[in-house]
């Protein structure tokens, strides 16, 4: 529809953009989404895999996640939701340990005793610390060792941090620290250690979603990319180049739910907002997808101290998480790698993945034999990871770019929380909050 002017234009139709589509449409506002993948859903997307639809960068919703449990019985899915135990281990130098419970952390022998406790305690501690100032101004390198020890800290948080953050590390707040240890806290309080899964995958609830959308009257676009957005005297025109060529759509006010290194192509941000988000480093994830015949482990999820040679930092076996069965008896293993673009990784091919963690699948399982992987997948995305620095604008980022009606809402918008079903949701409700709010004042 060339020409189509609307009360508000979301870019980017993941779910915190559908999330801030849905909230205007009830709001009684007309919205356009444009997206510029085949499909919707962002990071949350799906894709097929022994015939089944399946999360390119695997998935579980935690039993604290009310923004996601509730569009998903607002959908009329609740009987498909799941709630299975996930049992988690920690590879140490090249031996798997258990890594569950406070008991698992008092036996973990590569620290002693001492450090054990030391360690366990200020892990059940960190649940419960007030301040959050205070965290957002102090770094892991100097609170881990504080509280962890430093044996402790160098054992286990270190490595972790710098798999997932590489040289940035160092520079990390304590604040996302404490808020992954409470997320999996909340986890085992809630429902002792069951984590959740949507039968038919988080692809089903995007579906799901996106028809309802349409139907309330929302035109919802894929494979249409915002190449220019510019400040008119009315509001805001969306130049967009789709599978049927070049068009534009017009708003009042748009709400970006793009990261911020896109934003900063499509439009001229105003000094302050610009040096913002270009003072956040992201980095990449190179998801890797193995099928194979026989299972590996024992455990979903294996966090990887050791330096491998690509830099994997988890093992997640979907299938002792999900019935096999369900993939036609395959056994569905993620190699999780966070990775800076412009280095090897992220442009290795498959063979150069798989080859540099056969040792740690094999120190899963001395048995693995590289005939074993009946298919590989490969999966990319540039900006799964805003680096949460100390020091760093993402604590007080705003949802306000400066420029009237344009509106960002961004994985860096949620520190300091991770990347999440419900974060993204809870995200999109404020991002619509706000625009609404500007609506009603130009209106």
């Amino acid at each position: 529809m060339a020409g189509l002017t609307v009360d508000a234009i979301v870019i980017g139709a993941g779910m915190a953009g559908l999330g801030a589509a849905d909230e205007l449409r009830r709001r009684g506002r007309s919205v356009a989404v444009v997206e510029a993948a085949p499909g919707f859903g962002g990071l949350a997307r799906s894709i097929l895999v022994a015939g089944e639809p399946i999360e390119p960068y695997y998935h579980h919703i935690f039993p604290q996640d009310r923004e996601t449990r509730d569009l998903i019985e607002r959908l009329g899915l609740g009987d498909r939701l799941e709630w299975r135990k996930g049992p988690m281990a920690v590879m140490h130098e090249g031996r798997t340990f258990p890594f569950d419970s406070p008991l698992d952390v008092l036996r973990f022998s590569p620290l002693s005793p001492l450090q054990r406790i030391r360690l366990a305690a200020a892990t059940g501690v960190q649940l419960f610390r007030p301040d959050r100032a205070h965290l957002n101004r102090a770094s892991v390198s100097t609170e881990g060792p504080r509280w962890f020890g430093r044996r402790g800290y160098d054992t286990l948080w270190r490595p972790l941090l710098e798999a997932k953050f590489g040289e940035h590390a160092d520079a990390v707040a304590m604040a996302w620290l404490v808020a992954r240890i409470r997320q999996r806290g909340g986890s085992r309080k809630a429902t002792g250690d069951r984590l959740g899964y949507l039968k038919g995958s988080l692809g089903a609830l995007v579906e799901a979603y996106a028809a309802r959308l349409v139907a309330d009257g929302i035109d919802l676009r894929a494979s249409a990319r915002v190449r220019e957005l510019r400040r008119t005297a009315e509001g805001w025109e969306v130049g967009v180049e789709g599978p049927d060529g070049r068009t534009s759509l017009t708003a009042s006010v748009v709400i970006a739910c793009i990261s911020g290194p896109i934003l900063d192509q499509i439009v001229e941000l105003p000094g302050p907002y610009a040096s913002a988000v270009r003072a956040i480093p992201y980095r990449g994830i190179v998801c890797v997808l193995l099928e194979l015949s026989r299972p590996l482990s024992d455990y979903y999820w294996v966090n990887v101290t050791d330096r491998l040679g690509l830099g994997c930092v988890g093992i997640i076996e979907h299938t002792n998480f999900i019935p096999a069965d369900r993939y036609g008896g395959s056994t569905i293993v993620y190699l999780a790698h966070y990775v800076e673009c412009d280095g090897p990784v992220w442009n290795a091919t498959p063979d150069e993945l798989v080859d540099a963690v056969i040792p740690a699948l094999r120190a899963l399982n001395p048995a693995f034999a590289r005939d074993w992987i009946v298919d590989v997948h490969v999966n990319r995305d540039p900006y799964a990871q805003p680096v949460p620095k100390v020091g760093g604008p993402m604590p007080g980022l705003p949802l306000e770019t400066g420029l009237p009606g344009l509106f960002h809402a961004s994985l860096a918008h949620i520190y300091p929380d991770d990347r999440g079903v419900s974060k993204a949701l809870a995200l999109g409700l404020r991002a619509a909050q706000a625009a609404e709010t500007y609506l009603a004042g130009v209106g």
